[in-house]
Order: C-alpha cells, then sequence, then structure tokens
C-alpha cells in the first residue's frame, strides 16, 4: 500500500481505522510503530471487541489522538466499540485511561475470537494482552501446515500457535514456555476451542533446563521458535537464538520445518538465516510469511520477521 504520509492528518488516520471497524474478530487496526505515518510512531491501536486498546510508547504531544478518539467515539455505535482505553508505556506501571466507556473490560478475563479461534484475553496494566495480534498470520500458516504432524512450540507464551496446530489437525503438540501463567492460560484456550487434550501437552519451564526432556518427546515435524528480543537473563535473541538451534537440531524429524521468528527491530532477517546457515547447513529457506497490510513498516528489516526454513535429507 504506497502512503505518502509527510501530513498525515487526523482523517487520514480515522480512514485507515475505517478499514477495519466494525470488527467481530481481535485485530491491529493503526501501527504507528511502523514508522509511516508521521506524528503517529509512538502510537499502536488494537481492537479487542468491543474495546478500543490504544497503546502510547513514548511521551507525545497528545492532543492529535484526543481528537481522533473523539472522532472514533463518536461512530462507536456504528463500529460496536464500548470502550476505549490508553495505557501509556512510557510511566511507571503503565497506567490506563478510560477514554470512552467505562473500567468494565479493564482486569477482567474475556474471550476474543480470531480466525475462528477463541482466546482469552485480559486488558490492564500488564504490557501483554495475552495474545500477539501481530502474529497473526503465522497462526493461520500453522494451521494450514500442521496436518498430522508432531509439533514443537518454544516460547509458546498463551499457546496460541500451539491452539492452531491443533485445531490444523497436528498429531501432537507440545507447548514450552517458563511462564506458569502463561502457560495455564494456554490450557484455558485450549479448553475453550474444544479441542481436546490428549494431542497436546504443556511444560512450564525455562526452557533451556528441559532440552532433554522435550528432545525424548520428538522427532518434531515443525518446530516454532517465537523468543522474545530480551527476557531478562532468560534470553537474548543475539547471545541464545544460535545455542537454541543447537539444543534441538538433533529432535528434528527427517525434511521438518522451522518457523523462526524475530521481533527485534535492530536485528533483521539476515541474523536468522546466518544463524541457520552455521548450526543447519541443511536448512533451506521456504519463505518469509507476510505480515498483514496493516503491519506495513517503513523498513522490512524492522518489522516482525517470520522465516520459514525445511530440512533437506542429503540421502
Amino acid at each position: 500500500m504506497a502512503l505518502s504520509l509527510l501530513n498525515m492528518t487526523n482523517n487520514l488516520v480515522l480512514n485507515q481505522l475505517a478499514q477495519y471497524l466494525p470488527s467481530s474478530e481481535a485485530k491491529r487496526i493503526f501501527h504507528g510503530r511502523g514508522g509511516l505515518f508521521e506524528g503517529w510512531e509512538q502510537v499502536n491501536i488494537e481492537v479487542y471487541p468491543p474495546v478500543v486498546w490504544v497503546i502510547i510508547y513514548q511521551k507525545i504531544d497528545e492532543s492529535k489522538l484526543y481528537d481522533l478518539l473523539e472522532q472514533v467515539s463518536e461512530q462507536a455505535d456504528q463500529w460496536g466499540i464500548e470502550n476505549i482505553y490508553l495505557q501509556r508505556r512510557f510511566m511507571s506501571g503503565n497506567p490506563v485511561e478510560v477514554f470512552f466507556g467505562d473500567e468494565s473490560m479493564l482486569e477482567v478475563d474475556f474471550q476474543v475470537v480470531e480466525q475462528g479461534l477463541k482466546y482469552w484475553v485480559n486488558l490492564g496494566k500488564n504490557q501483554n494482552s495475552g495474545l500477539f495480534l501481530d502474529m497473526c498470520e503465522g497462526r493461520r500458516w500453522v494451521r494450514e501446515i500442521s496436518g498430522n504432524k508432531s509439533v514443537l512450540n518454544l516460547f509458546s507464551y498463551t499457546c496460541s500457535l500451539g491452539i492452531n496446530a491443533a485445531a490444523g489437525g497436528a498429531q501432537s503438540v507440545v507447548n514450552v514456555d517458563m511462564a506458569k501463567a502463561a502457560i495455564k492460560r494456554g490450557q484455558q484456550n485450549l479448553s475453550i476451542n474444544e479441542l481436546g487434550s490428549s494431542r497436546v501437552s504443556f511444560i512450564a519451564q525455562d526452557i533451556f533446563k528441559m532440552v532433554k526432556k522435550i528432545n525424548q518427546k520428538g522427532p518434531y515435524d515443525l518446530l516454532i521458535a517465537d523468543p522474545p528480543s530480551f527476557q531478562s537473563k532468560a534470553f537474548d535473541v543475539r547471545r541464545d537464538y544460535m545455542k537454541l538451534l543447537e539444543k534441538f537440531k538433533g529432535a528434528l524429524a527427517k525434511n521438518a520445518l522451522l518457523m523462526l521468528c524475530l521481533n527485534s527491530p535492530a536485528l533483521g532477517e539476515a541474523f536468522l538465516k546466518e544463524l541457520v546457515a552455521e548450526v543447519l547447513p541443511e536448512a533451506k529457506l521456504v519463505e518469509r510469511l507476510s505480515n498483514p497490510e496493516v503491519l506495513a513498516d517503513s523498513s522490512e528489516d524492522a518489522s516482525l520477521k517470520v522465516l520459514i526454513f525445511k530440512m533437506e535429507s542429503n540421502e
């Protein structure tokens, strides 16, 4: 989508939102962080029906944003909006302001739908709702490709990718994340989608402390790795992504697929390609999954990168 945005106005941003509202599904509807909307680089807007969720990442002059949200609130009935919340990430504690509606949807669990599957989310002072909306195309791909496969989902968070693997007919799915609360939410997500639990397992432990146990559940036809860019002492993509591939390469089935994700603006897709070439030279790049149009970025290398590789046997 060609965008000439040097003189972006509220009307243009409003038109962007109008492309996605009303929505019966959770989705990102404005991606200022992509750098294509001058003056809006610190704002993302998402919809978790019936809530519009606005994230402000750094301190800005909020007058234009307030004017925009006034216009959005005027369309609330037409667009199926009951509440508009603003979370200021740059302030201590990530405080949330009720711009429109009331507090009834704050700090409570509620269900949203994406591509026909249900997920529990919670909007409030936490930085993560329970569902990373920018990974929607990744979830679609996993669902389409998982039939009869054994799937390993590392850094599973609330297991949305694993849920899609199960929905796509995976033979088995192993979800691993060190956060017990996230794994519990993953189990709840599995339950509300009535996908059955016999094929799906959950491990709430540090991945690197469970390598042997995880590998014993293999071999895996599909390995998914969607790590945080940096997580305290637990994981740093620059330091640990190579280690991750080395630890689990022995558990890959013949002709296995790898879905390797990288959401660091500072690292481009070449970073992943070079890692794979060094650790798994027999793995060939198949494709880079396209991000949704709404996630268009001034630099594709700075945007979310989801690369698909396939192990190629020499036999």
